[in-house]
């Protein structure tokens, strides 16, 4: 893989040389495809994107000793190397992984590796200057960020527990059980208990250890899509392969009784199992495995994170809030932008994005009296893919859209989307009352309806004529994702667009395409592939609507679709609806023209 800022082989030939690969992929799209899979093998997103304070480090010099790097107050006081090994209750067979007892009975768990092996852990430049300037040994990832109160306290918020339910979640995910957890906020255990009832029902969880798990891997961010494997846990916990099964279905909640037909055992043997794997790990009951497994899972997460791995999540910034899905198991991420007090607007993402709006947009529609809200659709970013298909990806976005709306009581809401337009003509068609005025802008249209076919976009369009090509380009893109390769290919997508090759120089605006794509670097991504195949290959009926206060902008220098094309194709779809003319306007006008956006919104309000 390219380490220079340039995307590996035949896809940067791609960018350098875009209206010669189109001409090869029409010629002999077959050849084209073996190149592109020999040279791009393997190359599949499995990057972490965790939360700021999520995980600590530890540098330490060939000696042992400990090196100076700020870390939390969480993180064992330590000089040497060797206390570490001198206080773990626990350590793996290759001597990698310690678990440690840590303040308050939270475990603390660090898993080292000598400083040549962690090229393509995902560090922090802050840690990466401090390796460079001294002489370190070994770095040691340390998780146990759950432990701070501050991270799970903005998890526990974000499923919108009562004041009472989230002390007693905390409580339990610091201490492992229900009667410890009352003791240590001065309740009593049937308040608490009550209170741990009523948030799992809250949060469609069957259990106590579910709650947990679900609370403590919110807290750490967005894990890649192979971190539950069984064979993950046999690797770091000296766990069997069955042991290791068993142990994830506890921490998500099944019974004892499902455990065992899923294993295909007796209960008597889950029950035998169960006592083994408490005992070497050394842990009391099923909430404490559930937490230990997550952490667990972040850490070998981490430490397999391939190279251009996109960073930390900062909360500040991306504001997270977490929807269940009524199974109880699928997570709906989303971001309320606030202010309480303003009009919600649901911010649509492309298919080629995730739920981060940008800047000039949320600052655009705040002014205007706005409350931004933005909600990640199945397979993007930090919502689950549940039970959206090639075949239909929409309507599961949209049953998710409307849970997040009752979850926060809004009855009627206004749509700003760029691109997006096929979910919003079905969120309409499912629930037409609650859909309030909306401004499409850029909106997308089928590969056979728009004729334009020059430099980069012109070739990706070729391109996502084959299924097996456009996966393949999602994850070889995805998995090299970083800061200067998607502004590469920013300024190739917008290459001759005065207005967009101006926004490509502010560093914020980089800065927030970065943002909106980089959690396809975890490997949540296929529902962007499912919906780029219905855009550019067809194939599903949507339904008709009728509409009369939805607005389109449409810039008229947009290299991708001409002003032509869009009212032609959105004309006969939303006959009546004006289709505004954007003078100047490329790829993005939400962040080009954002206050024109915010206006017209506003006409229909």
């Amino acid at each position: 893989m390219a380490k220079d800022g340039r995307f590996a082989s035949v896809f940067q030939r791609l960018l350098d040389a875009p209206d010669a690969a189109t001409a090869e992929i029409r010629s002999d799209p077959g050849r084209f495809e073996k190149h592109l899979l020999e040279a791009e093998y393997g190359a599949v997103p499995n990057a972490p994107l965790f939360q700021i304070g999520a995980m600590a480090f530890l540098l330490f010099d060939a000696e042992g000793r400990r090196l100076p790097l700020e870390a939390p107050g969480w993180v064992p006081a330590v000089q040497h190397f060797g206390e570490l090994e001198q206080r773990a209750a626990r350590v793996s067979p290759d001597g990698r992984l310690m678990s440690l007892p840590g303040s308050a009975d939270a475990p603390i768990h660090i898993l080292w590796a000598p400083v040549g092996e962690t090229d393509h852990w995902n560090l922090p430049q802050l840690v990466r200057t401090a390796a460079r300037s001294a002489p370190v040994a070994r770095v040691a990832l340390v998780a146990g960020g759950a432990a701070d109160e501050g991270l799970l306290e903005t998890a526990v918020r974000g499923f919108g527990l009562s004041t009472l339910e989230q002390r007693a979640v905390l409580a339990v995910v610091r201490t492992g059980n229900g009667r410890a957890a009352a003791a240590r906020i001065g309740l009593t255990h049937g308040t608490v208990r009550a209170a741990l009832v009523q948030a799992a029902r809250r949060m469609g969880q069957p259990n106590m250890p579910a709650v947990v798990r679900t609370v403590v891997a919110a807290a750490f961010g967005i894990f890649p899509e192979d971190a539950s494997s069984s064979t993950l846990l046999t690797e770091m916990l000296q766990l069997t392969s069955r042991q290791a099964q068993l142990a994830l279905l506890v921490a998500t909640g099944t019974s004892r009784e499902d455990a065992a037909l899923a294993l295909g055992v007796s209960p008597a043997v889950v029950k035998k199992e169960l006592e083994f794997i408490y005992a070497g790990l050394q842990v009391q009951s099923a909430a404490e495995l559930s937490r230990l497994i997550v952490e667990v899972q972040a850490l070998r997460a981490f430490a397999r994170a391939a190279d251009g791995t996109p960073g930390f999540l900062n909360p500040v910034i991306e504001p997270a809030r977490f929807a269940i899905r009524p199974n109880g198991r699928e997570l709906i991420g989303w971001s309320d932008y606030g202010p309480a007090s303003g009009r919600p607007v649901l911010v649509v993402h492309s298919n080629w994005s995730c739920r981060a709006v940008p800047r000039e947009l949320l600052q655009a529609l705040q002014k205007s009296g706005w409350r931004p809200i933005s909600i990640d659709r199945p397979g993007f970013g930090a919502t689950h893919l549940g039970r959206s298909t090639a075949q239909d990806p929409f309507t599961p976005a949209v049953e998710d859209a409307l849970q997040v709306m009752d979850q926060l009581q809004i009855g009627k809401i206004a749509v700003v989307a760029r691109a997006g337009t096929h979910f919003v003509q079905m969120l309409k068609a499912a629930a037409p009352t609650r859909v309030g005025p909306v401004v499409l802008v850029s909106p997308t249209l089928p590969t056979s309806a728009s004729e334009r076919r020059s430099g980069i976009m012109g070739t990706m369009k070729e391109v996502f004529q084959s299924p097996r090509l456009t996966e393949l380009f999602f994850r070889v893109i995805c998995a090299q994702l970083t800061v200067e390769r998607i502004e590469m290919l920013t300024r190739a997508v917008v290459k001759g667009t005065e207005a967009d090759e101006a926004l490509c120089e502010n560093p914020q605006f980089i800065r927030d395409r970065f943002r909106a794509v980089r959690p396809f670097a975890a490997g949540n991504l296929l529902g962007g592939i499912y919906e780029q195949g219905i855009i550019s290959r067809g194939g599903f009926a949507f339904p008709d609507i009728e509409v009369s206060d939805w607005t389109i902008l449409q810039g008229d220098a947009d290299n991708h679709n001409s002003l032509e094309d869009v009212e032609r194709f959105w004309g006969r779809i939303l006959p009546g609806t004006p289709v505004v003319r954007v003078r100047g306007g490329g790829r993005f006008v939400t962040s080009s023209h954002a206050e024109m956006v915010a206006e017209h919104l506003q006409r229909h309000a």
